[in-house]
C-alpha cells in the first residue's frame, strides 16, 4: 500500500477583498522508509484577529513536519510514538513562534492558529488536533470525523497552539488500522461540509474527490487541484463562507 495526495490553500474572500494575505498553511509529504510508506499532512489556520497569524501557521506545520521526519528517518514504528511525544512536537511548534516573535518584537498571541496533523502508515494512524477545522477519514463504509472542530468560551471563537493553555486542548487519537481515505480541512470549510446540527459529514462532498483522487496518476493531480481552487473560490461557496479554505486529500492505495 502507499499514499496518493494533494492539498491546497484558498485565500478567503474576506482578506482578498483587503489584498490581504491568507492565514492557512498546510505540509503534506508521502515517504517511504525502511521499506514503509508514510503520509504527512499538517494544516493551520492563523487567527483572523491576528496580525501574523499566517506566519504562525507555517511555522507551526513545518516545525512539526521536521519533528514527524525525525521519528520516521529513525526507523521508530509510529506504535511507538506516545501521546507526550506528540505534547512535545506541539511544544516544539510553540517553542518555533514563540523564538520568531522575539525576533520580530511581537507578542506571540499575534501569530495564533490551529492545528490539525495525521501520521499514517498501510496499517496504522496518529490523529491531533488544537481547535476547530477538523479531520475526516472512511473505511469503505462512510465518512466520520476524529475530532469534533472545538469552538472557544465565546462564539466564532477557538483555542490556539500560541495559547497559555495550549496543551490542555491537544486532542489526540490512534488507530491500529489505517483509513482508506483522510481528509483534513481548516475552519473556511467546516461549515459547508460538516452538518453541525447532527453531528454528521456530507458524504456528496468528499466522495467524488477521493474518487477522482484514486483515478489521477501520481503527476497527475494538477487539473484536480486547479479545479478544486476553482469550486472553493465561487461566489456561492464564498457567500456561505469568506475564510481562507485549506483542503488535504490522501487515499491509501494497492501498489501492484
Amino acid at each position: 500500500m502507499t499514499w496518493k495526495h494533494l492539498s491546497l490553500s484558498v485565500t478567503g474572500k474576506s482578506h482578498s477583498d483587503r489584498n490581504e494575505p491568507g492565514q492557512d498553511y498546510c505540509r503534506t509529504g508521502a515517504l517511504r522508509f525502511s521499506d514503509r510508506d508514510f503520509f504527512i499532512g499538517l494544516a493551520a489556520d492563523g487567527a483572523g484577529s491576528t496580525t501574523h497569524g499566517g506566519v504562525g501557521a507555517e511555522i507551526a506545520c513545518e516545525t512539526l513536519y521536521l519533528k514527524i521526519l525525525s521519528v520516521i528517518r529513525e526507523g521508530d514504528n509510529i506504535s511507538s510514538v506516545t501521546d507526550d511525544d506528540i505534547r512535545a512536537w506541539v511544544t516544539a511548534a510553540r517553542e518555533a513562534i514563540a523564538t520568531r516573535t522575539q525576533a520580530d518584537g511581537k507578542r506571540i498571541k499575534d501569530y495564533a492558529c490551529t492545528l490539525i496533523g495525521v501520521v499514517a502508515t498501510s496499517d496504522q494512524a496518529l490523529y491531533f488536533q488544537i481547535g476547530d477545522g477538523c479531520i475526516v477519514t472512511s473505511d469503505g463504509t462512510g465518512y466520520r470525523t476524529i475530532f469534533w472542530p472545538e469552538q472557544g468560551e465565546y462564539a466564532n471563537t477557538t483555542y490556539f497552539v500560541s495559547d497559555d493553555t495550549f496543551l490542555t486542548h491537544v486532542k489526540i487519537e490512534r488507530h491500529e488500522v489505517a483509513p482508506d481515505e483522510i481528509a483534513l480541512f481548516t475552519d473556511g470549510l467546516q461549515n459547508l461540509v460538516l452538518s453541525f446540527s447532527t453531528r454528521t459529514v456530507h458524504d456528496g462532498f468528499f466522495r467524488p474527490l477521493f474518487a477522482a483522487l484514486r483515478k489521477k496518476p501520481n503527476n497527475g493531480f494538477a487539473d484536480l487541484t486547479t479545479h478544486l481552487t476553482a469550486l472553493l473560490s465561487r461566489d456561492d461557496v464564498n457567500a456561505r463562507s469568506d475564510d481562507d479554505k485549506t483542503l488535504i486529500l490522501a487515499v491509501n492505495v494497492q501498489v501492484s
